[in-house]
């Protein structure tokens, strides 16, 4: 029997009965971890408000030695989501995050790195980012800490400056003016525009960023480059592609 207490992110819940959860959890300290929360789907448990998707808690979890499962036994609450989830634009980014935390992370794996990446894209759309520039500053620096999106200074194939930057699904990564002349398949340009957006995301924080280097176009040139890359990672595409689609269109449509 271990007992394991991390802070955590939930990121996502199933009914194992007609009062208990099965939770999954992102943890700091042993990464990803499944746990059955008895009695947590009763309006009166002390673990029913902490459960939320991508609420961060701290949690102590019992388990045996090997068991798929553990069981939870308790849940604190230190901040939570619904504040995010409450705004369609943040909710439709948020649940493309949770899509990728749920299908990209393996089990029993400590990443430091993707659990503070979280934290500091909640933060700052709490600090009122954008929550296209929130997906996209998460996503590909999800791909880079996962080695799917090579640096944007040499191209995959030869090493020489890619710049102009034209991202090549087939190869996974950038590709020169020489490089990228015998592709028969589809190219991803991104313009002056998106490649300062890119730099920006790569080389400042979230809440640095500044509006105009986030426009609307910019943004629309780099999600193409995440979608596909993170469709190779995760072996299908997002889910969550078609909301963001839609959150982006409204939040168009109100500027």
């Amino acid at each position: 029997m271990e007992t394991l207490r991390s802070e955590a992110f939930v990121l996502g819940r199933t009914p194992l009965t007609e009062s208990s959860w099965i939770v999954t959890l992102f943890t700091r300290d042993h990464g990803v971890v499944k746990a059955v929360a008895k009695g947590a789907r009763r309006m009166k448990s002390p673990l029913s408000g902490a459960l939320e998707p991508l609420s961060r808690v701290a949690v102590e979890v019992v388990r045996k030695e090997h068991a798929a499962l553990g069981q939870l036994r308790t849940a604190d609450l230190l901040e939570g989501s619904l504040d995010l989830y409450g705004r369609w634009p943040c909710a439709a980014a948020l649940m493309a995050v949770q899509e990728v935390l749920q299908r990209g992370l393996p089990e029993g794996s400590a990443e430091e790195e993707t659990f503070r990446l979280v934290g500091t894209v909640l933060a700052g759309m709490r600090a009122g980012a954008e929550p296209r520039l929130a997906w996209l500053y998460f996503a590909l620096w999800f791909l880079r800490l996962h080695g799917v999106l090579p640096p944007p200074h040499r191209c995959v194939a030869c090493g020489a400056d890619p710049r102009p930057l034209h991202y090549d699904p087939g190869h996974g990564g950038w590709l020169c003016r020489t490089c990228r002349a015998g592709v028969r398949g589809t190219l991803f340009p991104l313009g002056p525009e998106a490649e300062r957006l890119l730099a920006a995301i790569l080389r400042r924080p979230l809440a640095e960023i500044a509006p105009a280097d986030s426009s609307r176009a910019a943004a629309a040139a780099l999600r193409p480059v995440v979608h596909s890359g993170l469709a190779a990672f995760l072996g299908r595409p997002l889910a969550a592609s078609e909301p963001l689609e839609t959150a982006d269109a409204d939040d168009a449509s109100a500027d």
